[in-house]
């Protein structure tokens, strides 16, 4: 026997339902007496052996398809119509009229223009939220007058939601969403999950899935319940109803304005016009990633280069960006190609909308071409930011302190007994700012008639602020190592000459000379060893001829001794008449044999030693 049937009405009437059976039948009920006694007192919500799943028992008294079966449980209001009834044709007005016997009535007189206008712009005054509100609680008020439930509707009610729908009915729940809520969680450690967590998660994953069936079987029975017949035959006349949802809407009095701005924009700046997004495509597939200056090239260039040769670099490649720029003759001719996207737009009598389209294509590709200048001065900015901490250090010099690649080269050279870069660090300033000038240059040379980027907007003056700010850090280190030329400082000023000539005007023994002369050896030796390159962030120092120019200085130091001792000997050999000794020497040609040899001082010296013990010891 079926269970589903029509007569299970529960507890519908006043009385016992089924009524008891007689003695004589009471030992062996039929199988639909067993039914019908069984759904008493909580008949069925969902019939079970159907064709469809969750199909309602009101579908029991009519004779539907599938088909319209399902259509009529879409929405309530849906419940009486026949796919039968959809293909007849309704009768029209006039065959209507002509049947009834009525006349037309005469037309309404046309009412004035300003009329009809006033009446389309009249709009109620928006409510505020404190009307809203009073609204809202006065449906609330009404509805929970009209829907008050008892124990015996919530007890019930509850029965269907946990009971009455069987589990076989439900969709089951998306694999996909548990695996999106997994993903959100940390990941798991590689040394395992703790059983704490590991229990944790079992139970929010039981959680989610009971609270998933358990909306659903909710949803099924409100559905249902949404029917007064449904309502009656389960003895369920109220239900609880959700906490309300109050949602205040702000007044709008701009809506009026906002069509019409928005009517405007259409016709005037073309903003949904196909053709504008096309270009707009192409821009981003084939042109958004092209830059004056390619980082690539940078760091691929050996640097440090001097202020003359960063200039001409950032030239070639601005030049190599425009020769691979081929934007503007394609955007020339997908006017051609596709003409059929903005040609229907512009009619041929009306040139001033033509002229606003082309103008509103010339601003697009503007605000295309700002983009890539901009992009472009990030990414020299972004370059020359890998130096924004400095290059200043204390103590002694350390090559492994500044890792990244230089930038600039600046030579040291004595000027005026001081020691000079060259070029200046202000001259090094305008060949950075310059790099940035010939990009917004090179883009204002395209075409003249698309606006881009100018030297004095706020976004310039803020990157060059930028690189200025890390600039004037990286000025601080060259100073720095200047102090270690401070101890030559009587090389540059001429001091150590005067000291010389104080020190050969004193009498002094030969020992005292060679001393003298080892001293400034040593000198030598120590400039000799200080670093030709050096790397200082931003950048590099080539000490290469001021380190060669104090060398020079100290070797006419010691020339000077050497003459000097050369003349003294000379003059006493003449005083004491013994030229016998000295007889075919030339010490003019130990002197050009010293000026070839630096390192030989020693041996002139071993020699006029050896003179002047002779002469005292004749």
């Amino acid at each position: 026997m079926e269970d589903d049937s029509l007569y299970n009405l529960g507890q519908a009437i006043g009385h016992p339902f089924p009524p008891p059976l007689p003695e004589k039948c009471a030992a062996d009920p039929s199988d639909l007496y067993q039914v019908v006694q069984r759904h008493s007192h909580y008949p069925p919500i969902i019939q079970t052996n159907t064709c469809c799943v969750a199909v309602p028992f009101k579908e029991q008294r009519h004779h539907r398809t599938p088909c319209e079966s399902i259509g009529n449980n879409y929405s309530p209001k849906a419940q009486d119509l026949k796919i039968d009834n959809l293909s007849r044709q309704h009768p029209s007005c006039k065959s209507l009229a002509t049947a009834t016997g009525s006349k037309r009535a005469p037309p309404t007189p046309p009412q004035p223009k300003s009329k009809r206008r006033k009446s389309l712009i009249y709009r109620s005054p928006p409510m505020s939220p404190t009307e809203q509100l009073v609204i809202m609680y006065k449906q609330e008020e009404t509805q929970n007058a009209q829907n008050e439930y008892s124990e015996s509707d919530l007890e019930r009610y509850t029965y269907y939601v946990k009971r009455g729908v069987p589990f076989y009915m439900l969709a089951p729940y998306p694999k996909q969403s548990m695996v999106n809520i997994k993903n959100m969680l940390p990941p798991e450690p590689e040394e395992g999950v703790k059983k704490p967590i590991r229990t944790l998660r079992k139970n929010l994953t039981e959680e989610v899935e009971d609270g998933y069936y358990f909306n659903l079987r909710k949803s099924i029975v409100d559905y249902i319940l949404m029917d007064p017949s449904e309502g009656q035959r389960l003895t369920i006349n109220n239900i609880p109803k959700p906490f309300p949802r109050r949602v205040i809407r702000p007044p709008v009095p701009w809506a009026v304005s906002y069509r019409d701005a928005k009517l405007w924009q259409m016709q005037h700046l073309f903003n949904v016009c196909p053709f504008m997004g096309l270009l707009q495509q192409i821009w981003i597939e084939r042109y958004s990633s092209l830059r004056f200056v390619k980082m690539a090239d940078l760091f691929s260039t050996t640097f440090p280069l001097s202020p003359a040769e960063f200039v001409v670099f950032i030239q070639k490649q601005c030049e190599k960006c425009l020769l691979s720029l081929r934007w503007l003759p394609y955007c020339v001719s997908l006017f051609v190609m596709h003409e059929s996207m903005w040609v229907d737009l512009l009619p041929e009598s009306e040139p001033v909308l033509v002229a606003e389209f082309f103008h509103c294509v010339a601003a697009l590709m503007s605000l295309q071409l700002r983009s890539l200048v901009i992009d472009s001065l990030q990414d020299l900015l972004q370059f020359f930011l890998r130096h924004k901490e400095g290059n200043d250090f204390s103590g002694d010099f350390d090559v492994l302190i500044f890792v990244h690649s230089q930038i600039l080269l600046v030579k040291l050279q004595v000027e005026n007994s001081e020691i000079e870069f060259s070029p200046s660090f202000q001259e090094c300033w305008d060949v950075i700012r310059r790099a940035f000038m010939q990009i917004i240059k090179s883009a204002q040379d395209l075409l003249t008639y698309l606006r881009t980027v100018r030297p004095n907007e706020s976004l310039v003056k803020d990157i060059l602020a930028q690189v200025k700010a890390a600039f004037e850090k990286n000025t601080v280190g060259p100073q720095r190592y200047l102090d270690l030329y401070e101890k030559y400082r009587n090389l540059l000023d001429n001091t150590s000459d005067e000291k010389i000539s104080e020190f050969l005007t004193k009498t002094h023994s030969l020992q005292d000379s060679a001393n003298k002369i080892d001293s400034i050896m040593h000198i030598w030796m120590d400039i000799a060893s200080l670093r030709i390159a050096v790397p200082l962030s931003m950048f590099c120092l080539n000490a290469r001829d001021l380190n060669d120019y104090l060398c020079d200085c100290a070797n006419k130091l010691i020339a000077r001794i050497v003459t000097f001792e050369m003349d003294e000997n000379r003059r006493l050999n003449i005083d004491k008449k013994n030229l016998v000794i000295f007889e075919g020497l030339y010490f003019g040609d130990y002197f050009c044999s010293f000026r070839k040899n630096k390192h030989k001082v020693c041996f002139f010296f071993f020699f006029f030693f050896f003179q002047r013990i002779h002469l005292q010891n004749p």
